[in-house]
């Protein structure tokens, strides 16, 4: 079973620790976050969500996850980005990009958004089958306009926040 912390509407104030479940089920404000991989051609990278996800199974998403409790939140951004993807950072190489206020049926978060360069090819990392089963490298221009399109085989299509994540992004290469 996994506890989370869950926060007041501004992000200010820790108000307690629930289940998983619970806190999506009460659409209690909770943090996550999201890495952007880049690498040296500026592409980004996707992974497959595996089809075992209750949320977007077998569709392309970010590395993502949930904060843990008394977990900083660049600490979570490393231990996802190995757990996933089998990257391994140091604090100093993630960039914070954005915190982004999320808000969903069933998913009330503040976003956490980081960008890591990375040299490695795909070949190199070492996919978590539980939670991937492809990886790709995508140009930030295809991505936007899979985005212009409404791409339904990406989960992030609609968030709001992803275009000004992809323009910071683009800012900082």
């Amino acid at each position: 079973m996994e506890y989370l912390e869950y926060f007041d509407e501004k992000n200010e104030e820790k108000l307690g620790i629930e289940e998983r479940e619970t806190i999506h089920k009460k659409n209690l404000w909770h943090r996550e976050i999201a890495v952007w991989v880049v690498n040296e051609e500026k592409k980004l990278l996707l992974q497959r969500r595996s089809s075992k996800k209750k949320q977007g199974a077998n569709k392309f998403s970010i590395t993502a996850g949930h904060v843990g409790i008394n977990e900083k939140e660049i600490i979570a951004a490393q231990r996802e980005l190995y757990e996933e993807i089998g990257i391994e950072c140091e604090e100093e190489e993630l960039k914070l990009i954005g915190i982004y206020k999320n808000e969903q049926e069933n998913n009330n978060c503040f976003s956490y958004t980081y960008l890591v360069k990375t040299n490695k090819e795909i070949k190199d990392m070492k996919m978590q089958e539980e939670e991937v089963s492809e990886l790709k490298y995508i140009s930030i221009e295809e991505l936007e306009d899979r985005i212009q399109k409404v791409d339904e085989e990406i989960t992030f299509v609609k968030k709001p926040h992803i275009k000004l994540a992809l323009e910071k992004i683009k800012e900082t290469l």
